[in-house]
């Protein structure tokens, strides 16, 4: 059995990526290949550039285009193929001349320890013909400078996943016979008012956000959930009114609701059962920056989670999963369950050697009122600075915003699984349960994320995966995740095999 050993700047953990400075092609070439069905070709993220191949050819279509970002630090490489060549003769060699072709451009792709390497193959086509529609190449995430006018594209394209989210039901959306007034009407007659509860809020109101799909074959609502509420027994009174609604007149399938019904006693003393709105979106139809659901997976998986401090990186290839965090807020509208936000860049533009265990710096504080505020802070945070070192100051941020939010009490860190922390030192004054949402996890966790959510007591989250139990776990234990085996040596998570 092959022993990775992983290895941090504080606590000799060194994420296997990042094992040495030079990386050869056998390496990268025997990595193993991560299925999917078809590589979306639709619009690559920001910060992305695809490098193209003819189908079963080693020549770049577009090689000059490298040179407009030859200079940026590179995050990752993603080498992307289609099964139907894989079984044809010669494919190991024609993926050879693809990475010689690529490294021909630039050689320090090889010798850089930041560039994490990845082999995805797509498995839809199964005749030559299919082939030839699928994509195949390489996908490079950079790192640029972000200047005012790279701002001002950040902020136009988040933009455009807030209007996404606010927009009015999409041609073709399934309909309340009568349309949203009579729906209104109708919803402000039957449901009942939860008067006990409403009169022991300080603020003398409710909402409940109601999110549900319309039955495509039978009209009724499917996948409700209820977001707030007077309690769970008078959301599950509105559960059983939306299920005596009248048929909804039959739509696209794929769209999804959401409605806010407001609860409250107006001046007169009148008890008032008012829905404020509907909205209806199809997710893969917002468009604007590339988005990576890895963080509204886990937020909807996790709904007992109250009063959160929500602390996320903003350096590096995560923004992705910023433009997933704000479209999330956006569509859930859950801003009032995150009492706290903090994004981190590590260093607002500091050089590396200014850096400081505890006093990095580059924190961006914000308790939005609306998604825009929200936007407008993850702007000034991605346009502070770019991080330039990989390690960050996770746990500086966490500190921070626990000091600014002393009343949060679920703490959620929304890390980059290839950025291993510089200030692990400082877990020891957190004194709350981290939750850590990985992004960029395919099969191999860092074990320093592994470590941050064990050392508080909290837990580890995958777009896939929850993993509750690490708080009980002891030295000697042995953690499996996807098909990798994690085990506490020392105090530390070491990475030991494939299980």
């Amino acid at each position: 059995m092959k022993l990775y050993v992983t290895i941090s700047l504080f606590f000799s953990f060194l994420f296997i990526a990042r094992a040495q400075s030079d990386v050869s092609l056998d390496s990268i070439l025997s990595k193993p290949h991560q299925e999917i069905s078809r590589f979306d070709t639709s619009g690559f993220g920001f910060n992305q550039l695809a490098i193209r191949f003819p189908y079963g050819s080693a020549r770049v279509l577009n090689k000059y285009e490298y040179k407009t970002i030859q200079s940026f630090r590179k995050i990752s490489v993603t080498y992307i193929y289609s099964q139907y060549t894989r079984s044809q003769p010669g494919q190991k060699e024609l993926d050879r001349a693809r990475f010689e072709a690529l490294v021909k451009l630039d050689p320090e792709l090889l010798t850089s320890p930041d560039v994490q390497w990845n082999i995805l193959v797509q498995t839809d086509a199964v005749t030559p013909a299919g082939a030839r529609q699928l994509f195949h190449g390489f996908v490079i995430s950079y790192e640029s400078p972000v200047d005012e006018e790279k701002k001002s594209v950040i902020r136009a394209d988040l933009e455009e996943l807030i209007e996404c989210a606010r927009r009015k039901p999409p041609v073709g959306a399934p309909a309340y016979p009568g349309g949203n007034t009579e729906l209104f009407k109708w919803l402000s007659a039957t449901i009942r008012f939860p008067a006990d509860r409403i009169k022991s809020e300080a603020s003398g109101s409710v909402y409940a956000v109601i999110g549900f799909s319309i039955d495509s074959t039978t009209g009724k609502f499917r996948n409700l959930e209820i977001t707030g509420g007077a309690s769970e027994a008078h959301n599950n009174h509105i559960r059983a009114i939306l299920g005596k609604s009248k048929p909804w007149l039959k739509g696209r399938q794929d769209v999804e609701f959401l409605m806010r019904i407001h609860f409250f006693i107006d001046e007169t003393g009148s008890k008032i059962v008012e829905p404020e709105w509907l909205k209806a979106y199809v997710t893969k139809d917002c468009k604007g920056v590339n988005t990576d659901s890895t963080v509204s997976a886990v937020l909807d998986r996790n709904k007992h989670w109250k009063k959160m401090l929500v602390v996320e990186d903003v350096t590096g290839s995560m923004l992705p999963y910023i433009a997933n965090l704000l479209l999330w807020n956006a569509l859930k509208v859950n801003m009032d369950n995150t009492l706290h936000f903090v994004f981190f860049n590590d260093g607002a533009g500091k050089e590396d050697y200014e850096k400081e265990v505890g006093s990095t710096g580059g924190l961006y504080h914000v308790k939005p009122t609306t998604e825009k505020v929200l936007e407008e802070t993850m702007v000034e945070a991605i346009g502070g600075g770019t991080g330039g070192d990989r390690p960050e100051n996770d746990i500086e941020a966490v500190l921070e915003g626990m000091k600014a939010c002393p009343d949060c009490e679920d703490i959620v860190l929304i890390s980059d699984n290839y950025a291993t922390p510089r200030d692990l030192d400082l877990l020891t004054q957190v004194k709350k349960p981290v939750h850590v949402i990985v992004c960029g996890a395919t099969k191999t966790i860092n074990p320093a994320h592994i470590y941050i959510a064990w050392k508080t007591g909290g837990t580890l989250h995958t777009i896939d995966q929850d993993i509750t139990r690490l708080a009980k776990m002891k030295e000697g234990d042995v953690l499996n995740v996807y098909d990798r085996s994690y085990k506490i040596v020392n105090g530390k998570f070491i990475l030991l095999s494939k299980m």
